[in-house]
């Protein structure tokens, strides 16, 4: 007898496939909440497409936390400034998360949410953040994550690291 599978196996390209589809429906729930969009959006629409943005969101942060895990991706205290802020409830103070934080926050999070402003409150230049809420060891906290942004980091260090291991193959068996 011999096993078919060894470990877990999750490539930077299905990272890459998952930050991708992440980020288009990152920009899908932008853009049909704008005043502009011809949409109004029915109940249904709405719950499929937080299906979507949850089952997606999820499998893209495992992907990346069994890489954290098998060392393939070495920076677990990597600071996502640009993307993502953690805060807990009882002291407000607001610090760039670690790529291990956002996925665990994710992961382990009672409730999400992507509250769309009122028309001609909000410049549309700027991006909205979804927001994540849990609690951890008896204390509340609140994880800030531009998802478009965010996927925009991975996607970099991905990059990174392929470029600064030339000699390896990391889209091995992972």
């Amino acid at each position: 007898m011999r096993d078919i599978f060894g470990h877990h196996k999750q490539d930077f390209n299905e990272i890459r496939r998952l930050c991708l589809i992440c980020h288009g429906l990152d920009l899908t729930t932008s853009s049909l909440s704008l005043p502009t969009s011809r949409l109004v959006m029915s109940e249904s629409v709405e719950d499929t497409l937080h299906n979507l943005v949850s089952s997606n969101l999820l499998s893209l942060v495992i992907a990346i936390r069994v890489n954290l895990y098998q060392n393939v991706i070495d920076q677990p205290n990597l600071e996502l400034p640009a993307s993502s802020w953690l805060y807990y409830d009882a002291k407000l103070i607001e610090k760039p998360a670690t790529l291990k934080q956002v996925c665990d926050k994710i992961i382990h999070a009672d409730s999400f949410s992507k509250t769309v402003p009122p028309s001609g409150l909000f410049d549309p230049e700027y991006k909205i953040a979804v927001q994540f809420k849990g609690v951890e060891f008896k204390k509340h906290w609140t994880l800030n994550v531009v998802i478009e942004r965010f996927v925009e980091d991975i996607l970099s260090l991905l990059d990174s690291i392929e470029q600064s291991m030339p000699n390896k193959n990391l889209k091995r068996d992972c």
